[in-house]
């Protein structure tokens, strides 16, 4: 099992308009659907695939996924996008697996009065396995975020952004998503363990050897599976 951390980044209530029932605009009612102290809890799984016999060339001897971060944050927030340059500290993390830096930058997204979110993290995953852990949803927190960096690779990662709990005023009872190689576009390494020159391309699949081999077709690592407990 994961030994995993909370990171509570910020307990600050956001401060947004109401509509006339009172509820914050653009979010649910916070009575909708959440039960108890108005937060709803989830079981997070991982599954991944990532074989050397699915993935023969210059397959690394010892690799991993990891550290493994789920942050949970309001709708406003966006710690990536597809087609986008990353931002420092999504370099960082795609990098090194640094989360400090990622979790510094969020933290200041929004300012200190609006920046209601938390990182959950867990230990690197293994390349062929299933690993799981609980997050939780509150109604201005009703986004997840889930990020995997490859080790080894120069800024490959796996990854899900900005993943809806809510479909209208109900909550999703699973959340499933396949998990293609991404390129985060800060370093120019064309091999798992290259350290190359820094670059600044988009964040983008990767569909080049070693781990694709130029086709359409680009092959999962794995998969995401994110259920209502």
């Amino acid at each position: 099992k994961f030994k995993y951390a909370l990171i509570v980044l910020s307990m600050v209530i956001l401060s947004c308009g109401s509509d006339d029932d009172g509820s914050p605009t653009g979010e649910p009612d916070s009575g909708i659907d959440f039960e108890g102290n108005a937060t709803a809890e989830y079981t997070l799984t991982f599954d991944t695939s990532f074989s050397e016999a699915d993935f023969p060339e210059e397959y690394p001897s010892n690799p991993s996924f990891g550290p493994v971060i789920a942050i949970v944050h309001s709708p406003s927030i966006n710690v990536f996008q597809s087609g986008n340059v990353a931002s420092d500290g999504l370099a960082a993390y795609v990098e090194t697996g640094d989360v400090d830096a990622l979790a510094s930058e969020l933290t200041g997204q929004e300012g200190d009065s609006e920046g209601l979110f938390f990182i959950q993290t867990a230990s690197n995953a293994s390349a062929v396995g299933t690993s799981s852990f609980d997050i939780t949803f509150t109604p201005t927190r009703t986004r997840v975020t889930f990020l995997a960096k490859l080790n080894p690779s120069p800024d490959w990662f796996v990854g899900a952004a900005s993943l809806d709990i809510v479909d209208g005023n109900t909550l999703k009872e699973e959340i499933q998503t396949g998990l293609v190689l991404l390129d985060g576009g800060t370093k120019a390494g064309e091999t798992y363990e290259s350290s190359s020159v820094s670059e600044n391309n988009t964040i983008g699949v990767c569909e080049d050897v070693p781990y694709s081999d130029g086709s359409i077709f680009v092959q999962s690592l794995g998969n995401l599976t994110i259920t209502r407990n």
